[in-house]
């Protein structure tokens, strides 16, 4: 996994405190966005929207190094410009570098700006980085508008972020929209913001820049969240084979009015290595795949999920409590879940609107569904610094709080967002509760095979079910 810091304001400074000026650094940003154009893009256009601060110095530097070897073209989009990016804009127009003024953009200069989109070229963005805040003014608001419906429109043009896509805020929130990028090559360390819901369809992919010290040098000693990587994943072992059923614990599922939801979730259990799946039901189920059994109490349990399709059917909690467990869907609108906040053992697995019933309940507030998004991170990090439960919040980018340190996976996907989906992970942790794993680490490894089993699905994005997904924890 990779550090995640809220802002590298802090690491930038060390850096030059070790003797890295800030020029030095901008040479090592740039080096990187050039080094990028040079191995993706064949074209012979480089186009340059460059704002007044830091951001702009960097994307005039990364033109400046393109210079000869592209036709390189750079769009000033402020009339102030800092220090650095005056000393940039200069080496760079020595270099040979053309330079067209946003304030002064005439019908033929527009037409130029205009038809390069409709061809094969890089636009390279550099206008705002991780410093913006508050409202895009409405020119630039148009600007991006019109970069991003040409984007959109031409598979050809590779669109480069400087550092934070333009637009973006430092908690990866449009104000109100942003550069949408191919690719985001941010400056020394991730930022938190970058794995934002609202933030996802305008980062692209995202590579992360040296900008002259090792990463472990460059963040050492900085407290930080986490990015969760394919490596982080612990599948089940079964490298020992002097075994039986028993030594892979057993599964148990609450059922409630919608039986469906359970079924996903016990066959999901089973085929992540549980050596025994049951469902425990108040009425005969019917039709019950003959690898699962059906049970009335939840006695001889390794560990239980509840909440999938519960409904108003309602359980004494007492036995479940005293074992690992997996919480999720109609559990979140009881107050009983509160039972299982306060356990170091449970996995709570909500969506937005289920987390803002859950917020409520633990007294942090009334909470839009909105509201929540925005604050995603916030709220995460508030619930896993009052309550020891593992906190698993899906979403576009899923975060997993504990202990106040946020895990992100952002490798999930579009094909995610069917109904069933969220039944499915809750019983592929469950499983590995049930196996001994504690309860991070089974969310940790649940969500990234989540994701690595929808990146393998061959089929339409649309097309993606949860039983697809049942059947790809067999392939991984």
């Amino acid at each position: 996994m990779k550090k995640v810091f809220t802002s590298t304001g802090e690491l930038d400074k060390r850096a030059v405190s070790l003797g890295l000026s800030e020029l030095v650094l901008q040479e090592n940003a740039s080096a990187a966005v050039a080094k990028v154009v040079k191995e993706r893009y064949k074209g012979a256009l480089v186009l340059g929207f460059c704002g007044g601060g830091n951001n702009g110095a960097d994307a005039l530097a990364a033109l400046r190094r393109l210079c000869g070897e592209y036709e390189c073209v750079a769009v000033l989009v402020s009339d102030k410009l800092n220090n650095n990016a005056t000393t940039q804009l200069k080496i760079a127009k020595s270099a040979g570098l053309k330079v067209i003024k946003a304030n002064e953009i005439d019908e033929n200069t527009a037409g130029f700006i205009s038809e390069a989109l409709k061809g094969s070229v890089c636009v390279i963005d550099g206008i705002f980085g991780a410093g913006f805040k508050g409202e895009l003014r409405a020119k630039i608001t148009t600007l991006i508008a019109s970069l991003n419906e040409a984007i959109s429109a031409n598979p050809l043009v590779l669109a480069l972020s400087v550092d934070m896509p333009s637009g973006l805020d430092i908690a990866g929130i449009p104000s109100p929209l942003a550069f949408r990028a191919n690719t985001t090559i941010t400056m020394g360390a991730a930022k938190l913001g970058l794995f934002h819901d609202l933030a996802k369809d305008y980062v692209g992919e995202l590579i992360c820049a040296d900008l002259g010290l090792c990463e472990g040098l460059y963040t050492s000693g900085v407290s930080s969240d986490f990015l969760l990587e394919m490596s982080d994943m612990r599948l089940p072992s079964r490298i020992i084979q002097n075994v039986n059923k028993g030594d892979f614990g057993h599964a148990f599922v609450a059922c409630g009015d919608m039986s469906g939801a359970a079924r996903l979730c016990a066959l999901s259990a089973l085929n992540m290595g549980a050596g025994r799946v049951s469902i425990v039901a108040k009425k005969k189920l019917k039709d019950l795949e003959p690898e699962i059994m059906q049970k009335r109490s939840f006695s001889g349990a390794s560990a239980v999920a509840i909440g999938m399709g519960l409904g108003d059917e309602l359980y004494d909690i007492d036995e479940i409590l005293a074992l690992p467990c997996v919480v999720d869907a109609d559990m979140f609108y009881h107050p009983s879940v509160l039972s299982f906040c306060a356990k170091a053992g449970a996995v709570l697995t909500p969506h937005p609107k289920e987390f803002a019933s859950l917020l409520a309940f633990a007294g942090f507030g009334e909470f839009s569904i909105e509201e929540v998004v925005l604050n995603r991170f916030a709220l995460a990090r508030a619930f896993s610094q009052k309550f020891p439960a593992t906190l698993v919040l899906k979403g576009a980018n899923t975060i997993i709080a504990n202990a106040s340190k946020l895990y992100i996976n952002c490798l999930g996907s579009a094909k995610l967002a069917k109904g069933g989906s969220g039944d499915v992970l809750s019983g592929m942790i469950l499983a590995l509760l049930a196996q001994g794993y504690d309860p991070l680490l089974a969310s940790i490894t649940a969500t990234l095979a989540q994701a690595k089993i929808a990146a393998n699905y061959s089929g339409s994005a649309f097309s993606y079910t949860p039983k697809d997904m049942i059947k790809g924890i067999k392939c991984l």
